[in-house]
């Protein structure tokens, strides 16, 4: 048994040294460069990158709103739209706005109940609680709609999108 111990022993050693063998040295630095007098490199001539497109909206124009729109549209949701939109000057000349979301409801608009509020920069108009702006984003304007939840069926105003119109085309989405 002693004979046996002692085999034993020696060949777990044996295994250690085998597997101490196999680590991994750490590597050595190699020796530092000798220093260099500074020498300045050649400017180098870089291309132009083109500009950088700002993750911030575009600021609203100080100038009167112009844009005329009889449109109809859908969105990859189902969502059908009409819009008849004319305003001369930030007046708002003409106005009406319908948005079915199927299921969800219908929405409603028309200049007729609604008073404007205001022309510059955005052409609001205000029916009770209900809040529609106007307002110039690049060549679309955008037509939102705030607290109209009396001018929908029940819930669909928690659906309801601004309602984008470009003003070169006069298409809406």
């Amino acid at each position: 048994m002693i004979v046996r111990d002692g085999l034993l022993r020696a060949a777990l050693i044996a295994g250690l040294a085998l597997l101490a063998g196999c680590v991994p040295m750490a590597p050595q630095q190699p020796p530092a460069p000798a220093p260099q007098p500074e020498t300045k490199p050649a400017p180098v001539e870089r291309p132009q990158s083109p500009p950088r497109r700002s993750s911030k909206p575009l600021p609203i124009p100080e100038r009167p709103l112009e844009v005329n729109a009889d449109c109809r549209y859908r969105d990859d949701v189902g969502t059908e739209g009409k819009l008849v939109l004319d305003v001369q000057e930030s007046k708002v000349e003409r106005f009406a706005s319908e948005v079915d979301m199927g299921r969800r409801g219908r929405c409603r608009f028309d200049l007729s109940a609604f008073e404007q509020v205001a022309y510059m920069p955005t052409p609001t108009l205000v029916a009770g609680n209900c809040t529609v702006r106007m307002w110039e984003q690049g060549d679309q304007v955008t037509v939102s709609y705030q607290n109209c939840a009396g001018n929908c069926t029940s819930g669909a105003h928690e659906y309801l999108w601004p309602t984008l119109v470009s003003r070169k085309t006069g298409t809406c989405r």
